[in-house]
């Protein structure tokens, strides 16, 4: 945060700092704007915040509770709220993070969140045929060490998948998780703003209103977007108004977990409510590093965790529920003898309380960002010096303006390519990512959080200083690769490897340069022709033997360009007891170990069509209910 005098800190966030801590030359309006911002930083900062919208942290928890859930994000955030609703039962929260910053609550700052204290910061293994145009051969993988978790740095994007998705978890042994038994706790927990919506609802068959996770869609007026929603349109697609419904393809704006121009993330939707459950405890910066099992009997019975150097234990007297996510509760798993036997071994863990197939089934949504398309004639307002000056002022005053939304990427669609299964989902998510000209502020955060390599960087930096851009996400739905999370060590700080296995399925290369083609063809239409859209060679190095725009071309180039669209999942797979390769029964429970349920991302046995945070809430909603049943508490 910048200083009354107007220096910055080192360490400072450039994306949030930079316009307030340079005061715009001569007078007139911008030194107005400055002068007012400065002046109502401190105060907004704390309305922004809102400490009091947590519960309280715990120093030191007591030595036992009921229930112990680890992991403050979506998941975990869901589940402490909803037992503590029984008044007899404690529950205890841990979380590895802290509060969400100033910076995580305003939603056109979300790329800023990335590799801070609030991100996990993890990357993944190096790898032939993938994510080589990032630094090292590291594609970042970005992952929410807050409270709230991924919900509080993520793109704010609610979307549950299709219908299909959840009928073929039912149709692979997966008991009461078809979609029409899992479609009621979406709308448990949502409150749907969006008049519009349950006006052409209106027998509530998809949505509802009261939950505690607000849903709505923020007016975005970028034309260029707008172009291209149009352009969709022209070549044939439904503009939709609801991407969760019954119409699987076409383009339109999203829906958002934002309200009143503020990140509304999980732990302030399910948390805030229960803060004065005095059987409610919340305990923040504590890293778990074991589960505590009996080996003869293997029964979870506890954890351990880390907080401010020193080590405690608490027992759990019902379950431990792990909520840690994809990368975590695996990681958890395997430090705590549960896992592949002979890795577990290679890693000097003993004893191997239960061999299963824990890490392995790893899916992504992987997304090609290699197609990028100038706009040469566009109806957006040119740029200027005080463009990031205003935004912030209008935010703080107002709660409106570009930084109140979702910014560069408020819109998107869904559609099949030429080869998919007219029986499944659509095979392709698109996202678009629209930067003005001489933004050089917002394609810095970009390039910074991704990780490109400096030559690739420093291209997307000439190209938006000649025009505006539109950064096109080729996200694949449906990948066929599967990937595989391992222990580096026993160290449970150390962070695991994660191979992701991008495009080593040649069915994901096909699928990513059909998509490829199908948004050139949009971009021919007569609504982006009358921008002057065109396709801008990036001139990657390792691909300049094949003529820019061919097929050929666009395969080398994905090997480039591909990298996470945040989707981890798969993990601790769910399935039956007859399914050697799961983890975890269709009541979330670990196989072979009693009292331990896995309630978070990593149980989808397949990843679902679209963005998966509100698909968690779900689980988690479903799983409270499934612990209360067990527990004869109706």
């Amino acid at each position: 945060m910048c200083q009354m005098d107007g220096s910055c800190p080192a360490g400072a966030d450039s994306l949030w700092t930079q316009p307030a801590c340079h005061a715009p030359p001569g007078g007139g309006l911008g030194a107005v704007v400055f002068t007012n911002l400065l002046a109502t930083l401190l105060q907004a900062q704390r309305h922004l915040v809102e400490p009091e919208s947590y519960p309280p942290d715990v120093a030191v928890p007591d030595s036992e509770y009921d229930f112990v859930v680890v992991g403050g994000g979506s998941a975990g955030s869901v589940m402490a709220s909803r037992l503590s609703e029984v008044p007899q039962w404690r529950v205890l929260l841990l979380e590895a993070g802290g509060n969400p910053s100033l910076v995580t609550e305003v939603p056109g700052l979300f790329y800023s969140a990335q590799n801070t204290d609030a991100d996990w910061q993890y990357r993944t293994e190096p790898h032939e045929g993938m994510c080589l145009g990032y630094i090292d051969g590291h594609c970042s993988w970005p992952r929410g060490k807050v409270l709230g978790g991924s919900s509080t740095i993520n793109a704010m994007v609610y979307i549950r998948g299709k219908k299909y998705d959840y009928d073929n978890w039912a149709r692979s042994g997966n008991d009461g998780w078809s979609y029409d038994q899992v479609l009621p706790y979406f709308k448990k927990s949502e409150h749907m703003a969006d008049e519009q919506v349950m006006k052409d609802n209106v027998t509530s068959v998809y949505h509802s209103v009261g939950g505690y996770l607000y849903v709505n869609k923020i007016e975005n007026n970028n034309p260029v977007l707008r172009s291209f929603v149009e352009a969709t349109r022209e070549y044939g697609f439904q503009e939709l108004k609801d991407f969760n419904a019954n119409i699987e393809e076409g383009f339109g704006e999203y829906h958002m977990n934002i309200k009143d121009g503020r990140r509304w993330n999980v732990a302030k939707a399910f948390l805030g409510p229960a803060r004065l459950r005095d059987n409610l405890h919340i305990s923040r910066n504590s890293h778990v590093t074991k589960i505590l099992i009996d080996p003869e009997t293997k029964t979870a019975y506890g954890v351990q965790f880390k907080k401010e150097g020193v080590v405690y234990e608490v027992k759990a007297r019902k379950e431990v529920i792990l909520a840690a996510g994809a990368i975590g509760s695996p990681q958890l798993l395997m430090l705590s003898g549960i896992g592949p036997k002979t890795h577990l071994t290679e890693m000097g863990i003993s004893p191997v309380v239960n061999d299963l197939n824990v890490g392995y089934n790893l899916q992504d949504h992987l997304v090609f960002i290699g197609q990028v398309v100038s706009i040469n004639k566009s109806r957006s307002v040119p740029m200027d010096q005080n463009f990031y000056l205003n935004a912030a002022y209008n935010y703080l005053i107002h709660r409106t303006g570009p930084l109140s939304e979702l910014g560069p990427m408020p819109a998107g669609g869904f559609f099949r390519t030429k080869n998919c299964d007219k029986s499944k989902p659509p095979n392709i998510q698109i996202n678009f990512v629209y930067v003005s000209m001489n933004d050089t502020l917002l394609m810095n955060a970009y390039v910074s959080a991704l990780g490109f390599t400096k030559e690739i960087g420093q291209k997307y930096l000439e190209i938006v200083a000649k025009s505006d851009v539109l950064l096109i996400y080729n996200t694949l739905n449906t990948p066929q690769s599967r990937g595989r999370l391992t222990l580096k060590s026993e160290d449970p700080f150390e962070h695991p490897a994660i191979f992701p296995a991008y495009l080593q399925h040649p069915d994901d290369v096909e699928t990513i340069v059909d998509s490829v083609e199908v948004m050139r063809e949009i971009l021919s239409t007569r609504r982006m022709q009358e921008a002057e859209a065109e396709v801008l060679d990036l001139e990657l190095a390792p691909c300049k033997d094949h003529m820019f725009d061919s097929r050929e071309y666009w395969i080398c180039a994905a090997k480039q360009m591909c990298s996470t669209l945040y989707h981890p999942v798969g993990t601790c797979k769910m399935g039956p007891s007859t399914d050697v390769e799961s983890v975890v029964d269709p009541l979330l429970r670990v196989h072979g170990v009693a009292n331990l349920r896995v309630v978070d991302a990593s149980v989808m046995p397949t990843i679902v069509t679209g963005n998966t945070n509100a698909v968690v809430v779900m689980i988690a909603e479903k799983a409270a209910d499934m612990v209360k049943e067990v527990w004869s508490i109706s």
